[in-house]
């Protein structure tokens, strides 16, 4: 693939510069990302495990952590984005591990609101997660102590502290309250 312009990188050219660092590829240009603090770090780490731990004790699919990259082709261009956690359902997922940025698109992702994430940010990566075939998005607030789950067919749930996140129908019988996320 060829750039599409002097500023906007591919996917393969990003991996090629920036394996490994600290940034992203937003529609073909490069963001700088930070380390999240200890609230964002725990609140991933309180689903990733307990959703991982279903998933592959199931064996329903990959379980990926760590902010893995993903690569996403959409109308607006390609991106890389590593979410707090993703996992992929065992008959999409890839069968020989790779070095490289994924180019299996998961089928859920968890994103966990960072104090300097702006709300038109976060809306816009539900979206290219969603534009790029992701089927469920979690997006975990800390501060507000909910969970909004979005899905492929346009729906949307606000989840609070009284309700319990589900997997489905992308991780099937996973429960988790939620007030077990944010205690």
């Amino acid at each position: 693939m060829s750039k599409a312009t002097p500023t906007q990188l591919t996917a393969d050219e990003f991996e090629r510069q920036y394996l490994g660092k600290p940034v992203e590829l937003i529609r073909g240009e490069v963001h700088k990302t930070m380390p999240a603090g200890e609230e964002h770090g725990e609140v991933a780490a309180r689903i990733g495990v307990r959703a991982g731990f279903h998933a592959l004790q199931h064996k329903l699919g990959k379980v990926y952590i760590a902010e893995p990259g993903f690569v996403l082709s959409t109308a607006q261009g390609e991106s890389i984005r590593a979410p707090d956690f993703a996992f992929t359902r065992a008959e999409r997922a890839p069968q020989e591990r790779s070095r490289r940025f994924s180019r299996t698109v998961p089928d859920l992702v968890l994103e966990v609101v960072s104090p300097s994430d702006t709300p038109e940010a976060v809306q816009d990566k539900v979206q290219e997660w969603l534009e790029a075939g992701v089927l469920v998005v979690w997006v975990a607030d800390p501060e507000r102590r909910v969970i909004e789950v979005y899905r492929a067919d346009g729906t949307k749930q606000t989840l609070t502290v009284q309700d319990t996140l589900t997997g489905e129908p992308v991780l099937p019988g996973f429960q988790l309250p939620v007030s077990e996320v944010f205690e």
